[in-house]
């Protein structure tokens, strides 16, 4: 066999004549990946192969493990004498340069100055660099539409990679990808039941395609920026605060949080501190002893008790009476909680994370939320971008939600109008993803046949302004204009801010007075220069 090996012009070429030694090449290779009995086996058969034929010196096979957010790497490289160094690690997705080119199922190429210029941000890429590696092309593995991981290649000899051998290697990873696929199925059959399918959370265009339950979805940066910081912080016991507009997807992200961890074998407990009345909260946390006051005719377990050993999330924390929040910093530090009616302290394994849809600075100087609490809940804080900063992820969403209901109702829906698709992704989505949730339930009952979303543009139009006032993106197609939220002069902020006495948050407060947000009220008031604690002294 002739082999393709780097020429002395820096090229991976392919000569006249050569044809026929590649045929039985890729016949060989082929029948060394079926055969291969796991994965190991499947990237040292492939490393083997490569390197005897192109002259490689360094292979990777990565697949994608969608539960963790990770790759699993089987790394191979040949050394000086054909000796050969194998080494088996995971890193997350979210950390590595491959990101954009998995989501997008494209090929990705670093030369040595992109290898060097990435080698600060990614440890395994300083290692490679620090190697010498010169060159190091990505290609996806993708059977079946799915994507399943990449194949790695490169060289510690300065070379570049022609068009016909560019060719070669897709049809390589093409092999592979099958076998890969094959081999990940048996798995899927053989495994345990309480073991999940591995199914990839990366969709496409097929509105049949599945993503794994409990997975964030969507592929924007917000998106994966969150991801790496789910990341860091899972396996740790630290406190999170997650904060964002309401609909969000806060509570899914503690519940990764939560299943990504050390704790995951026991459930999270839940607690909304808004649908609790304020006289019971104290109970509800903290448990409270037969008669401790009227009305209690038995024990009962509070929530921290019942989250020992787990996680307690916490939503909706800013609108936790103001007179509980010290108890709660006292457990927070101490670990301990007191039931209601008992002498008794009881220690207490918790890992906190709480959620808001507030303000909580703002409420620190409105008085209403304790600074100690909040520095304390503060420990790692998440944000939540609205909807609207995520546009790239509306197609997914709205894809899954359509799943799910279709498959309840049994409906068989195939797609979505591409107008009101290209529409959704240029609305302001004030409910955000419970917003887009509910939209997708009602057209999918109005779907009464099989086929393509009943749902126009001017039906998605009505159903997401009959609530609320909203403002379309710009775009180059023309689109129903709708109202915006109206500006406020300065007359009528400071009569609202002298009515309340400089209030800004709450109910009886300037904001909820205007109709407003109280940040678009605190924007408001620093456009105009208005200091709200000037209203605050007069009406003291």
């Amino acid at each position: 066999m002739t082999a393709i090996h780097c020429n002395r012009d820096g090229l991976y070429s392919v000569e006249d004549g050569h044809d026929h030694d590649f045929f039985h090449f890729l016949v060989d290779l082929t029948d060394a990946v079926i055969a291969a009995t796991d994965i190991p086996c499947l990237a040292e058969k492939t490393a083997d192969y490569l390197h005897e034929f192109f002259g490689l010196d360094y292979i990777s096979l990565e697949t994608y493990e969608p539960a963790s957010f990770r790759l699993n790497v089987q790394a191979i490289r040949f050394e000086q004498g054909k000796r050969r160094l194998y080494n088996s690690f995971s890193k997350p997705l979210h950390a590595t340069l491959l990101g954009a080119a998995l989501r997008k199922q494209e090929k990705i190429l670093f030369n040595r100055n992109a290898i060097l210029s990435n080698a600060a941000k990614y440890p395994y890429v300083a290692r490679l660099a620090g190697d010498g590696l010169q060159v190091l092309l990505y290609l996806p593995l993708v059977s079946a539409g799915n994507l399943l991981g990449t194949l790695g290649v490169g060289s510690f000899k300065p070379c570049h990679f022609t068009p016909e051998t560019m060719a070669l290697l897709n049809r390589i990873s093409a092999r592979l990808a099958v076998a890969l696929d094959v081999m990940l199925s048996h798995r899927k059959k053989t495994a345990p039941a309480s073991v999940s399918p591995n199914e990839s959370p990366i969709t496409g265009d097929n509105i049949e395609e599945t993503p794994p339950p409990h997975h964030l979805i969507g592929h924007s940066v917000a998106i994966q920026s969150i991801l790496q910081q789910i990341e860091i912080v899972a396996s740790s016991n630290a406190t999170v605060l997650l904060q964002g507009e309401t609909g969000t997807g806060k509570g899914l992200i503690a519940q990764t949080i939560h299943n990504l961890s050390d704790r995951k074998a026991r459930d999270m407990v839940k607690m909304n501190c808004t649908a609790i009345p304020s006289e019971l909260m104290e109970s509800e946390l903290f448990g409270h002893e037969k008669g401790a006051f009227t009305g209690a005719l038995n024990k009962r377990i509070g929530h921290f008790e019942q989250a020992d050993k787990s996680t307690l999330f916490l939503d909706e924390i800013g609108d936790m009476p103001l007179d509980l929040q010290p108890k709660l910093l006292s457990v927070l530090q101490e670990h301990q909680i007191r039931r209601l009616g008992s002498p008794h302290t009881i220690s207490v394994d918790v890992r906190c994370i709480a959620a808001t849809n507030c303000d909580l600075v703002a409420k620190i100087e409105d008085k209403t939320f304790r600074s100690d609490l909040f520095y304390r809940l503060n420990v790692f804080p998440i944000t939540v971008p609205p909807l609207r900063e995520r546009a790239e992820d509306i197609p997914s969403l709205a894809r899954f939600f359509i799943r799910k209901y279709a498959r309840e109702m049994n409906r068989h829906i195939t797609g979505i109008p591409s107008e009101t698709l290209a529409l959704m992704t240029r609305l302001p989505w004030p409910g955000n993803i419970r917003e887009l949730e509910n939209v997708m339930e009602r057209a999918v009952i109005l779907t009464s046949q099989g086929g393509v979303l009943n749902l126009s543009p001017e039906s998605l139009l009505s159903y997401t302004t009959q609530n609320s006032p909203l403002t379309v993106h710009a775009s180059s197609q023309p689109v129903v204009p709708v109202p915006a939220i109206p500006e406020t002069d300065k007359d009528t902020l400071v009569n609202a801010l002298r009515e309340t006495g400089g209030q800004i948050g709450g109910k009886t407060g300037a904001a909820a007075r205007l109709g407003l947000k109280r940040t678009t009220l605190l924007a408001r008031l620093k456009r105009f220069g208005i200091n709200a604690d000037d209203f605050r002294q007069k009406s003291s």
